[in-house]
């Protein structure tokens, strides 16, 4: 065996929190293990013990046998298990040091002293297997979170090791990307190599064949065998099953939320909201967020050209498309953090640079991908004080909104959690801390990046119903497309340095060659809607069965 676990325990110090509890895992030559559960189950703890950072580089008392290349992890540097052992972390930026893709990929070989021949061969080689030769030679910090996760993983690679741990490799992921990344993954494994992922996407997963499951919630194993008995034992509400999987389980399923389906109205699929998409046809005064023949990008190279695209104030929008198509860049202009190259942009009917930077804290709530990109506070507090009190707002105020917030997030259950520093929280509790942030500003329109990326299907069902019903409007960029099709009234489509498709869910669900022609997944729920339209053949109606996991903000409208 490469990695094995033996009733395995940690609990942080910092904390106090016990996080794994007698956990068991062992990993051998040709294993892919699937680790799934809730957020803040222990997942990432999980990985932290097996490269070394646990009991390494955090504060730990660590129980139970740990076995990684047969000697236990506490007899081996972080450098020695760094040549058995690989990570790709949730957040990429996190493991990226080079200020080049070429740089970045030397990093890890010139610390093992190979010679300069040996590292261009294998730069050369891993560039080739992931993908990326066309990036050699970029920046990384122009890179998007995507590409850099790519780079990240070729990285890992690069060193070679007997054993790569991954966690959450489709979160920030296109289709294109995140099949290759899990093919060359794959062959990793059938080459003698083995690996552990991390994944709430289940369902992408299992056409890569895992050997084995383990399912942590609350830090003990929920379980653990084949992906048989798990995909039958899984709480459907808790993990992205299959499609036809949830149809098998339907009874188990649970129901709507009262009041948001209307009375005497069945399922049916999301139509846009009356008056449909925004238009200029008179109304400007309704659209929040107006391009006018704007072309977008940086140092003067545009990554999207010529768009015309008006966003309402009342509306829930979700923007797809590969990585590094522009989706960041397109909503990124809403507060300024580019300049339209040419035309220009609109909020509330204003050419966005006459607003002040108050006006516009105060219209939209930006979310970065990254939450390291906005947390820097000591404290929780501070973190959620800090826009509040630069807009002059009463304590008593900041103190309400800030517990208001929190609750919303879902994260004012985690003990003394207004006194922790926010890098305590897990990945997933610091996106949903940054949401936060934002709401705390009482913003009426919230613009997110991925936000539930690193989030189990439960608290993403929370979370998405709480965020769509705090702001008057929501425009969210997702790789999830189940998400965007039971969340948002209103899909838009990059790709090719356009605006390529705008449409209601169930219109573009239907439209196959958008879906073809743009890279975005069809998952099981995409398929379900095309092939069962009114529900054929007695299976429930697709958007009825996903949207007692992820229900519509204000029910579902009538047809």
């Amino acid at each position: 065996m490469i990695i094995e676990l033996r009733g395995a325990s940690v609990r942080y110090q910092t904390t106090g929190r016990q996080v794994l509890a007698g956990v068991d895992l062992a990993v051998g030559p040709g294993d892919l293990a699937l680790v799934s559960g809730p957020s803040g189950g222990g997942k990432s703890t999980l990985l932290r013990l097996l490269n070394g950072l646990v009991p390494h580089a955090y504060r730990t008392e660590v129980t139970g046998e740990v076995l990684v290349g047969g000697r236990p992890v506490a007899e081996q540097s972080v450098r020695q298990l760094s040549t058995i052992v690989g990570t790709l972390l949730q957040d990429p930026r996190k493991q990226i040091v080079g200020t080049t893709v070429d740089a970045e990929l030397a990093f890890g070989p010139e610390n093992l002293g190979l010679p300069r021949a040996e590292i261009r061969r294998r730069i050369g080689e891993v560039a080739d297997r992931v993908g990326i030769r066309h990036l050699l030679g970029r920046a990384t910090a122009e890179l998007s979170g995507g590409e850099l996760q790519l780079v990240a993983f070729a990285g890992v690679l690069v060193m070679r090791p007997r054993a790569v741990l991954v966690d959450e490799p489709l979160a920030n992921l296109d289709l294109a990307a995140g099949l290759r990344l899990m093919r060359e993954l794959r062959r990793f494994v059938d080459e003698g190599g083995a690996a552990v992922v991390v994944e709430h996407r289940v369902e992408e997963i299992l056409r890569f064949a895992p050997t084995q499951v383990l399912y942590l919630e609350g830090g003990r194993s929920g379980y653990a065998g084949d992906v048989a008995g798990f995909l039958a034992s899984a709480p459907v509400a808790h993990v992205k099953l299959p499609f036809e999987t949830l149809v098998a389980r339907a009874a188990e399923l649970p129901d709507a939320p009262a009041g948001l389906t209307r009375p005497g109205h069945a399922a049916e699929p999301p139509a846009a909201r009356p008056g449909g998409p925004a238009v200029r046809d008179g109304r400007d005064t309704a659209a929040r967020l107006d391009y006018r023949g704007a072309s977008l990008g940086y140092g003067g190279r545009a990554v999207l050209n010529g768009v015309d695209l008006a966003l309402g104030g009342g509306e829930r929008v979700a923007v797809l498309g590969r990585n590094g198509a522009g989706k960041s860049t397109l909503l990124r202009a809403a507060v300024r953090l580019l300049e339209p190259l040419r035309g220009t942009v609109h909020v509330d009917g204003a050419p966005v640079t006459e607003r002040s930077t108050r006006e516009l804290a105060t219209t939209f709530g930006y979310v970065f991908q990254n939450p390291g990109q906005a947390l820097f506070c000591a404290t929780v507090g501070d973190e959620l004080a800090f826009g509040p009190r630069n807009l002059g707002r009463p304590e008593e105020e900041i103190r309400r909104v800030s517990e208001e917030a929190l609750r919303a997030m879902l994260l004012d259950d985690e003990a003394d959690v207004m006194e922790r520093s926010p890098r305590t929280l897990s990945f997933g509790q610091q996106r949903r801390l940054t949401v936060a942030l934002a709401l705390a500003m009482r913003p009426r329109t919230l613009i997110l990046d991925e936000p539930t990326a690193g989030q189990d299907l439960h608290t993403t069902t929370r979370f998405m119903t709480q965020v769509l019903g705090a702001v008057e409007s929501v425009y969210f960029i997702t790789h999830d497309v189940d998400l965007a099709l039971t969340s948002a009234d209103r899909i838009v489509v990059v790709d090719g340095g356009r605006v390529v498709a705008d449409a209601p869910p169930a219109e573009l669900a239907h439209d196959a060659d958008i879906w073809s022609r743009a890279g975005l997944r069809q998952t099981s729920l995409v398929r379900a809607i095309r092939d069962h339209v009114h529900g054929a053949g007695g299976i429930p109606h697709p958007f009825d069965l996903a949207r007692r996991l992820i229900p519509h903000p204000e029910g579902i409208p009538p047809s």
